[in-house]
């Protein structure tokens, strides 16, 4: 089995990651996507998790159809450090177990080229993954404001703030990239860059010559 090229994308919160992921899936072929937020999506669906964080919380923090209730959750953790800390620790192993598992499977896997994993909290977690580039998206607190209210308007500005400072600031995590594409503008200007990165990956990690023909 031969290791294929691992992509990081990671960023802030309202940067872009989801967009130029799609983008990616769309005009990369051969790219396997692992989602961080999409598993704990799932996660939080499974009643033993469920009974987990909320044991573990001392919260009934249940939705009428047995999943975890997000709003509900997402105002308690960034509220308060100390939650926050325990049910990232409930989630974050069975994560990094899920993305080393898709990661096995990539790699197994015929016509595979690329493996990316779309990981917000990269930097913050220690998240334990090899890899090839680490692709930052990133934009002014600003915009990510701006897109965060678009988004959900029934937010109120300290929670927003709250979600932010939750996070390392975008230009620590841009110090750390290997690639930076900076998403502060249209999404022509995104889907440019894009088009631009997939021609410069082509080159760096040319596909199959029986692709080329």
């Amino acid at each position: 089995m031969t290791p294929c090229p691992t992509l990081l994308i990671t960023g802030g919160i309202a940067t872009g990651k989801s967009t130029f992921c799609r983008m990616l899936s769309e005009q990369l072929p051969g790219i396997a996507f692992f989602d961080a937020d999409a598993c704990v999506h799932e996660l939080l669906t499974r009643p033993e998790v469920v009974e987990r964080i909320t044991s573990s919380l001392g919260m009934d923090l249940q939705a009428a159809d047995g999943s975890l209730d997000k709003t509900r959750t997402s105002a308690l953790v960034f509220q308060e450090l100390g939650s926050r800390l325990i049910l990232e620790d409930i989630l974050h192993p069975m994560v990094r177990h899920a993305c080393q598992q898709a990661q096995h499977h990539a790699e197994a896997a015929p016509g595979v080229r690329f493996f990316a994993a779309d990981i917000p909290l990269f930097y913050e977690s220690g998240f334990p993954l090899t890899t090839t580039l680490q692709i930052v998206l990133g934009c002014g607190p600003q915009t990510q404001r701006q897109r965060l209210l678009a988004r959900s308007p029934h937010h109120d500005p300290h929670f927003i703030d709250s979600r932010l400072a939750a996070q390392l600031p975008i230009l620590e995590k841009v110090h750390r990239a290997t690639t930076v594409l900076w998403n502060g503008g249209s999404l022509a200007a995104l889907a440019q860059q894009t088009h631009l990165f997939i021609l410069w990956l082509n080159q760096k990690f040319p596909p199959p010559a029986s692709k080329m023909l």
